[in-house]
């Protein structure tokens, strides 16, 4: 039974993070996305995602984004996804964007950040505690957001999310402070992930994406950090042993077109695209949560053992991890009047709202 409950689960709410990383040969077309049909301009962006077809972060894609966008543009801009890592990985897509095979794609958390180094500022360890400090400071830099990715070269379509990740291992519990020391951990997630787990006193394995499953399974590494529903969609649930949910890392995703591509749209209809994207997001982030949520309770029911830390323990990683703040600051990622900034709405939010 409990394996029938993850199975089910795993179908419904496979990870956008994860999916086949086969490479298509095949080249895809040119940067013109304008197309004449019965005397009508159509606008075609092909789109490239690890996600896989018709399930989790792909299906949200499929009943929430697609048809509005071509409601609200009269029938006129179509995305057009290529799904389950047929494209590669996130590096892989950015390069074909570059090149105009694509023009666009949707990205995990790291994709985010290969694309606009700023968004570490949003990825860093224990930033936030809540999903409403997440909305707060969304609600008050998403203009900037923007920015951001149109001083890379992009368009941000729509701010999704991975959620907050969780720790995975199988050997060993990582309960306190020094059980990362003990570890065999993989890092998929870029420099910030790397560094935060040499913080911890961890001698990190960086594998990319394709590689991660297959590394656990063979006992390369015995731990991991990831979001619950690609532990339950690639089935690590059957390997890992325990799960310490706290809230280390905040992942965003989102769904990104290349300014050449977006420029060739005309004004109005990116006007209508921009306000349909900022009416859903909100609620296509609450979905993305409420489908972990759903694969951390299986995960919990098949047998997987939760270990937590004293709020003594957390202190001591929060004290090790924060001075990694100021060095990606120091790194050119984002400046430290940006850092200063979400660190200021932060603190207000949380005066206004003390338990």
């Amino acid at each position: 039974m409990k394996c029938k409950v993850v199975v089910l689960l795993c179908l419904g709410f496979v990870c956008f993070i994860m999916g086949s990383a086969s490479l298509s040969r095949e080249a895809w077309g040119s940067e013109n996305i304008k197309q004449i049909k019965d005397g009508k301009a159509l606008y075609l962006c092909k789109m490239g995602t690890l996600a896989p077809d018709g399930v989790g972060w792909a299906a949200l894609i499929k009943s929430i984004i697609n048809p509005g966008v071509f409601k609200v543009t009269n029938g006129q801009v179509k995305l057009d996804w290529y799904w389950g890592g047929t494209m590669g990985d996130d590096q892989d897509i950015l390069a074909k964007m570059r090149n105009g095979q694509l023009q666009g794609g949707g990205f995990s958390g790291y994709g985010m950040v290969m694309a606009c180094p700023e968004m570490a500022l949003l990825e860093l360890p224990f930033l936030f505690e809540s999903y409403d400090e997440v909305e707060y400071v969304y609600s008050k830099l998403r203009p900037r957001i923007n920015q951001w990715f149109e001083k890379r070269g992009y368009h941000l379509i729509v701010l999704a999310e991975q959620d907050f990740d969780q720790i995975y291992s199988t050997k060993i519990p990582i309960k306190t402070p020094d059980d990362f020391k003990k570890s065999r951990v993989l890092t998929w997630y870029g420099p910030l992930e790397e560094r935060t787990l040499k913080a911890l006193g961890a001698s990190p394995l960086p594998i990319r994406v394709p590689e991660v499953a297959s590394s656990i399974r063979t006992g390369v590494c015995d731990a991991f950090i990831s979001p619950s529903i690609w532990a339950v969609g690639t089935q690590m649930y059957t390997v890992m042993k325990y799960l310490n949910p706290m809230h280390i890392r905040y992942s965003p995703a989102g769904g990104v077109i290349s300014s050449s591509a977006w420029n060739q749209i005309p004004k109005e209809m990116q006007t209508d695209i921009n306000n349909f994207a900022m009416s859903v997001e909100k609620d296509f982030r609450r979905q993305v949560r409420a489908g972990n949520e759903k694969c951390l309770k299986a995960m919990y029911k098949y047998g997987m053992k939760e270990v937590k830390m004293t709020p003594a323990e957390l202190d001591v990683l929060k004290k090790r991890l924060l001075p990694v703040w100021d060095e990606f600051a120091a790194k050119g990622y984002y400046s430290k009047a940006e850092l200063a900034e979400v660190k200021g709405i932060l603190a207000e939010y949380r005066s206004k709202n003390k338990k």
